[in-house]
């Protein structure tokens, strides 16, 4: 009856089913265990010697923790011997008495840099028959070997045997407009037209607004890249030395002539009302991006010319054509060279010189 018992389970496993689960799981767990530290073994990891070796130091600091602390306080110490204060100071400046006996008081150095007047440390130093003062955090003090203050700046009095010093004769000065300028920064995009032009407060309002009326009334139904064309056209006229060296004079130049002036708009005899607000809105700011070498088209580059598509004027064989953009023609005298001497700007320049 009692065997029975024992074997037999209500919920079907037997005694002998149970041990057999328990027991394979456990091999399950040790084969587990042991195919990873055979891999790890394999990938030279060698955790069981490490975790025994952190575990013997561990012990071995643990043991030694009160004496590495006791010796760390006994090395504290807050009146050390070591620490002193060095100065310089005349003997004639002060009683000399605190160099032959011990100082009583804690402030015996501040003492004797008090008697010693105004005399500072470089005083101090020059002086022919110095003393020694060191004065410890204790309060002693004594002579000892000397500490250099102030050596910067103090040229010692040459001997009567040293050579006496030569002295060179001094260059002569060099004319400012001989003085060469410094070469560009790379990647520093050069000055901008209006800081070549020197064009400041009233005058670069001026410009822009000379500027802007020869783009709004030249070009304002021509794509942007055609009026950012016709805006550098008139900056380089105005570098070129052919034409006036400013911005207005090139704009409005022979205008008191009809219909013979540089710009048709500026001797056509026609109103100059301003009427379609958005144009004249990006022509003002062409104008002040051109003037600030925000805007530098390379295709257009030194161009000084330009005309529409349907009309031939009889310079056109003199001259190399740049490029063209919507009805206009930009163009540069075959006379004049490629204008590499004159300036250019902003970052397109760049681009263009990197492309050379």
């Amino acid at each position: 009856m009692l065997t029975r018992a024992i074997d037999y389970d209500p919920f079907g496993e037997t005694i002998e089913e149970k041990i057999f689960r328990n027991a394979k799981r456990i091999c399950v767990i040790f084969a587990v265990g042991a195919v990873t530290l055979s891999a790890l073994d394999i990938a030279n990891i060698r955790t069981v010697e490490n975790a025994a070796a952190l575990m013997r130091e561990s012990n071995f600091r643990v043991a030694d923790l009160p004496d590495s602390i006791r010796s760390g306080i006994e090395r504290i110490s807050f009146t050390s011997a070591e620490a002193y204060a060095v100065a310089v100071i005349p003997r004639d400046s002060f009683s000399v008495a605190a160099t032959t006996t011990r100082a009583k008081s804690r402030n015996a150095l501040v003492d004797g840099l008090a008697e010693a007047g105004s005399q500072d440390a470089v005083e101090f130093a020059m002086a022919t028959q110095p003393a020694y003062i060191r004065s410890d955090l204790r309060g002693n003090a004594g002579p000892t070997e000397p500490f250099k203050l102030a050596s910067i700046g103090i040229t010692p009095m040459p001997s009567q045997d040293a050579p006496s010093p030569v002295s060179l004769p001094m260059s002569a000065a060099i004319p400012l407009n001989m003085v060469p300028l410094p070469r560009e920064a790379p990647g520093v995009p050069p000055p901008s037209p209006a800081q070549r032009l020197n064009l400041t407060g009233k005058d670069y309002a001026k410009a822009e607004r000379c500027l802007a009326n020869a783009i709004y009334f030249e070009s304002r139904s021509e794509p942007v890249r055609g009026q950012m064309a016709v805006a550098q056209v008139v900056v380089n006229r105005a570098f070129s030395g052919f034409y006036p060296n400013d911005i207005c004079g090139v704009v409005y130049q022979n205008a008191h002539r009809h219909l013979s002036c540089q710009f048709t708009f500026a001797c056509d005899g026609k109103s100059k009302a301003i009427t379609e607000r958005g144009h004249w809105a990006r022509a003002v700011r062409i104008a002040k991006e051109t003037l600030d070498g925000k805007i530098y088209v390379p295709e257009v580059a030194k161009s000084t010319h330009y005309h529409a598509i349907y009309v031939h004027p009889n310079w056109v064989g003199e001259m190399k054509k740049m490029v063209r953009y919507g009805l206009h023609n930009f163009y540069r005298p075959y006379a004049w060279g490629n204008g590499a001497e004159e300036p250019a700007w902003g970052i397109g320049a760049l681009a263009s010189n990197k492309k050379k």
